[in-house]
């Protein structure tokens, strides 16, 4: 199969032509190989190994038996006149194809072998196993060799005998092929996996190539198909000095890409989606040259792959592509199996020479255990309040929208989002506008406080029910120095950028940063209706905390219910409202029972993280003499409520009748809020009473309407009906018409 072109002359000062391409040299390679696989054949025939008949496979011959008999003592007088030529092209063309690798440069099949450090006999193994992908002639050579039609690909033992020249050197070489070897940890090739092959001797069992090395080395830029479904490739990325990280966290990171560059190790990342955990590992890839292979674990998961092969896989890639790794969403993987993974690591990294960043929104349990290569592990937090300023200009102007000069600092004060969640809410916002056939360019505020709030993170919904109005301060009605108490606490939660970032105040505080109120007075006098208008003054969403999902009588669980809705808080730019506070927030008691200490446990642990929080949190309670005193001097706003005198029951009897409802002219508000005092939640519930009396009449809402629902409004809190407060009214009480 050789031709005249790959023979070398000897002449001093030749200069070998280089291989054109890598194609070129893997088939000068297997027709190397092929010379072997004559001169076995050759060998087979002298010795009378093969059995010549048609059905050769099918059946074993006698005259094949006795020839493996007597060859065990006698050896074949003489060897074929045709090997020693055969040896002598086989030399000449390694030598030739050694010179015009040399002069070519790195090749793949050269790159492959230095990758993982093959020997010359793995080499020739891994061609073996590739040959029948690259020419269909060797099935029939190797079905020969093996004196068996049914074999198209080479068996451990065909290999062995290609490579070794007697029995001990193959029993030795059979190393090549066990589990540990690289051939098949990296994995380059693999055993069949036809059904037939499961039982046989090792020795019998055939080799093939990895699709993706058959595809390497034809210099085809296919993935392996294992990954296309969670993998993507990054060539391109900003540079890191362009990132909004904070200069402590960048330099850290120069040093430890420095320190890893020659012998490769693991950085991991962790912080809120969106942080720039992603765009760093990108950056840090592109300053050293290198391409980034992005696998999501997750998916990868969900496609049924364990973690050892997902990892093998990527490593493969990566060292094939010249490029690092990274994996994303790595708290996804049980806990429970960290230290198998850790061992996974271990394994993997050596020898891989190359930077693996693992990413996980929360400190992954596999940088906890020790793992025998160099690593190191950053926090990404949110930008603060500086960079979101920059960021959402950024994301402003990359997606072609347009905001008041105002707008940014606005939204970053607003909403405490990662760079990515300032990106996706900008394009979000540009999509809504295009589905409207609105110009990007008019967009308002709200459409990007909108667009914000669908980023952050809803888990709060789990333990937590999202409250919205369409109310506004027209609807309340409060004494003004209650007004002015909602304003204030608006007012500081707008102007908290200026306060902490600009004037410097997040310097001298460490804690306590966070926006807390509470709101104390009897049930009824818009407490969550407040709430409810601060938030939507804000542009926040409201959560109100369900107790009842919250408080546990198991030991612990308390605890562990309200960490979670503080760290989901955290990520969920929400205010938390905690109504009837006083039922967590509880004064402490004197320790008689281990009760008693438990609860005084859940108390504190509440303190501690009211101090540690960043968000708002809102308390209502109807008996503030119950609350912790603890908890009173960490509150920096306390709005009292009052139960409404008769003026303000007036006005919300009033505002509660929408314009539109037919309201007959004899309905005498004056009266009622004179003469029933009842909070402006009874009130309502008095109104929409009346409202469905009169609907199921057919009539306009009238005095009578309002006279009966008053009544059973009063019973339902305990009250009768009497004449002193009714009046002229009082027999219309008793009016069920």
């Amino acid at each position: 199969m050789a031709t005249a072109a790959e023979r070398v002359g000897e002449a001093p000062g030749f200069k070998p032509e280089p291989f054109q391409s890598g194609i070129e040299h893997l088939l000068a390679e297997l027709e190397r190989l092929a010379l072997a696989l004559h001169m076995e054949i050759l060998r087979l025939r002298a010795a009378r190994l093969l059995n010549e008949d048609n059905f050769r496979g099918l059946y074993i011959a006698e005259e094949q038996v006795d020839a493996i008999l007597y060859a065990r003592h006698h050896t074949p007088s003489s060897a074929p006149p045709e090997m020693q030529q055969l040896a002598t092209r086989r030399a000449e063309m390694e030598r030739n194809i050694a010179a015009r690798s040399a002069a070519a440069g790195e090749l793949p099949l050269d790159r492959l072998a230095h990758l993982y450090s093959l020997s010359k006999l793995e080499r020739d193994a891994l061609l073996l196993s590739v040959a029948p992908e690259v020419d269909s002639r060797f099935e029939t050579l190797f079905s020969y060799a093996q004196n068996d039609v049914t074999r198209k690909r080479p068996t451990v033992g065909l290999v062995l005998r290609l490579l070794a020249c007697n029995a001990a050197d193959r029993l030795r070489l059979r190393a090549l092929f066990s589990p540990e070897g690289s051939l098949l940890q990296a994995p380059l090739i693999r055993f069949s996996e036809e059904a037939r092959e499961s039982e046989v001797p090792s020795l019998s069992r055939s080799i093939r190539g990895e699709d993706r090395i058959v595809d390497f080395l034809l210099e085809q830029p296919n993935v392996d198909s294992r990954l296309r479904s969670f993998t993507t490739f990054v060539q391109t990325a900003r540079p890191l000095a362009s990132l909004h990280l904070p200069e402590a966290l960048r330099q850290g990171l120069r040093q430890a890409v420095e320190f890893l560059q020659t012998e490769g190790g693991i950085l991991f990342f962790h912080g809120a989606t969106g942080a720039g955990k992603r765009a760093v590992a990108e950056a840090l890839s592109a300053a050293a040259g290198r391409r980034l292979v992005v696998a999501d674990v997750r998916h990868a998961q969900a496609a049924g792959m364990p973690f050892r092969e997902i990892l093998t896989l990527l490593l493969r890639e990566a060292m094939l592509l010249k490029a690092n790794l990274l994996l994303t969403h790595a708290g996804t993987l049980p806990d429970e199996q960290a230290p198998l993974h850790r061992k996974t690591l271990a394994d993997s990294m050596e020898g891989a020479r190359l930077i693996l960043f693992i990413a996980s929104d929360a400190p992954s349990s596999l940088s906890e255990g020790e793992l025998p290569c160099a690593r190191s592990t950053f926090e990404f937090p949110v930008p603060c309040f500086s960079d979101r300023k920059s960021l959402w200009q950024e994301a402003i102007e990359a997606t072609g929208c347009a905001a008041d000069p105002g707008s940014p600092a606005a939204l970053a004060n607003q909403f405490a989002l990662t760079g990515g969640q300032i990106y996706g809410a900008c394009s979000m916002a540009k999509t809504l506008a295009q589905l409207r056939n609105l110009d990007p360019a008019s967009l308002l505020r709200t459409d990007f406080e909108a667009a914000a709030r669908a980023q952050s993170n809803h888990g709060l919904r789990q333990r937590a029910q999202k409250i919205s109005t369409v109310q506004d301060w027209t609807d309340l009605v409060l004494p003004q120095r209650t007004m002015q108490q909602l304003q204030d606490v608006c007012a500081a939660e707008k102007y908290r950028s200026v306060i902490y970032s600009e004037w410097g105040f997040e310097r001298r505080l460490m804690h306590g940063r966070g926006l807390n109120a509470l709101f104390s007075g009897p049930s009824g006098t818009g407490k969550t209706m407040s709430a409810a208008i601060v938030a939507r003054e804000l542009g926040l969403d409201l959560y109100k905390i369900d107790l009842s999902s919250v408080i546990s009588k198991y030991i612990g669980e308390t605890e562990k219910h309200l960490s979670q809705i503080f760290r989901q808080a955290q990520s969920s730019n929400a205010i938390l409202f905690f109504d009837e506070a006083d039922a967590l927030f509880g004064k402490r008691a004197e320790v008689n029972d281990p009760r008693d200490r438990y609860a005084n446990m859940e108390v504190s642990y509440l303190l501690q993280k009211m101090e540690e929080y960043e968000g708002i949190v809102i308390l209502a309670t109807n008996f503030r003499k119950n609350m912790d005193d603890a908890f009173t001097r960490r509150i920096q706003y306390i709005v009292e409520f009052p139960f409404p005198e008769a003026s303000y029951r007036e006005r919300i009897w009033r505002n509660l009748v929408p314009a539109t409802a037919p309201v007959d002219a004899d309905v005498d508000f004056a009266f009622l809020g004179r003469q029933f005092e009842i909070a402006g939640g009874n009130i309502r519930n008095a109104v929409l009473a009346a409202a469905f009396l009169a609907a199921r009449e057919g009539t306009e809402i009238r005095m009578r309407h309002f006279v009966l629902a008053t009544s059973r409004e009063l019973q339902k809190m305990g009250k009768l009906p009497s004449r002193s407060d009714f009046r002229e009214y009082y027999d219309l009480t008793r009016d069920r018409a």
